[in-house]
């Protein structure tokens, strides 16, 4: 019978997983197996549908103009946006799976899941602390709130895009960041303000921050070659930025599969962005809807979330971090 039971994905072992599958994921995947099948069959008619009255618009134009290449791009764009019409009930479908997974995935870990339609929560703050890149156009999703070892945090994506014009004018959008933003709420807040960013790139720049952050030398010649550190309290900033921590942020790149990761201690949490691009997919709708890998490949991305909150707040890492602000000298 399905548990209700809290379980930590951060500690789940096969057994864990076979049992957390067979139990909570594959009786309502194996639910819409009969919509995924409709939905592929309606996705071929509607493909070769697509193609037939691309064919027929290409004979017009090319009886018309007497030109094989307006022909050709005729009939590209008839079956590509047919095609895509098409595909509309599968990516509907894909869709809904894909946020029951997720809530099905955050209950059992004890928080709430949102998957669209929700405020940023800290955006504004990394946007002012150059945690993120400039932008026109943002999309946000997947958004996890809860607690996590008695800390609460936020984690959701973030798709951003800048505007760009070409040489006829024509609007393009390019995407400048797609990845995780975590803010994770400490017991205690900070003093000042400590930045961390890639010793490289667009983020150099922290002018807009304020002309009172001054770099901070931690002696850790590693850490060193890949982030710099900036804060307006040089103290805190070493007692913040502890060899526990660094050791952490450096094993981050390597666990997300990311680049570019920054992050922020500032009025008590710590923000945290890493362009992982585009996690918690479901994967293709081509494939049978109830198997176990569809389920692995989203539970082993929020397993990574945790284990970086872990590595954050560890036994090792929080109880020093909090004993080394209160004896700070004052």
């Amino acid at each position: 019978m399905p548990t209700s039971e809290t379980i930590d994905l951060a500690h789940l072992d096969s057994a864990g997983f076979e049992r957390l599958y067979a139990e909570r994921i594959e009786p309502w995947l194996a639910q819409n197996e009969a919509a995924r099948l409709a939905g592929i069959a309606s996705f071929q008619r509607g493909l070769l549908a697509a193609f037939g009255a691309g064919a027929v618009v290409a004979l017009g134009v090319f009886l018309f103009w007497r030109m094989w290449e307006p022909a050709l791009i005729a009939f590209a764009m008839v079956a590509l946006f047919g095609g895509a019409w098409a595909y509309s009930p599968l990516s509907k479908l894909q869709e809904q799976v894909k946020s029951r997974m997720l809530d099905t995935l955050a209950a059992a870990i004890g928080v709430a899941f949102q998957a669209k339609d929700f405020s940023a929560p800290a955006f504004q703050r990394m946007r002012t602390l150059n945690l993120v890149p400039s932008f026109d156009r943002s999309a946000f999703e997947d958004l996890f709130h809860g607690e996590r070892q008695g800390c609460a945090f936020d984690l959701y994506e973030a798709h951003l895009q800048d505007e760009r014009k070409d040489k006829d004018g024509d609007t393009t959008y390019v995407t400048v960041f797609r990845g995780q933003v975590v803010r994770i709420a400490f017991p205690k807040d900070f003093q000042g303000i400590t930045i961390v960013r890639r010793d490289a790139g667009m983020f150099n720049a922290l002018r807009s921050v304020g002309s009172e952050f001054k770099r901070v030398g931690l002696g850790d010649s590693r850490f060193e070659k890949t982030f710099e550190v900036y804060s307006n309290d040089q103290v805190e900033a070493r007692y913040l930025v502890h060899p526990v921590f660094m050791e952490r942020l450096l094993e981050l790149e390597t666990a997300f599969k990311g680049k570019s990761v920054r992050c922020a201690f500032e009025a008590g949490d710590l923000l945290l962005a890493v362009e992982g691009g585009n996690r918690f997919e479901i994967g293709s709708m081509f494939e049978p809807m109830a198997t176990p890998d569809r389920a692995k490949r989203v539970v082993d991305d929020i397993t990574q979330v945790l284990k970086l909150m872990d590595a954050v707040l560890t036994a090792e890492t929080a109880p020093l971090l909090q004993q080394r602000l209160q004896d700070r000298p004052q």
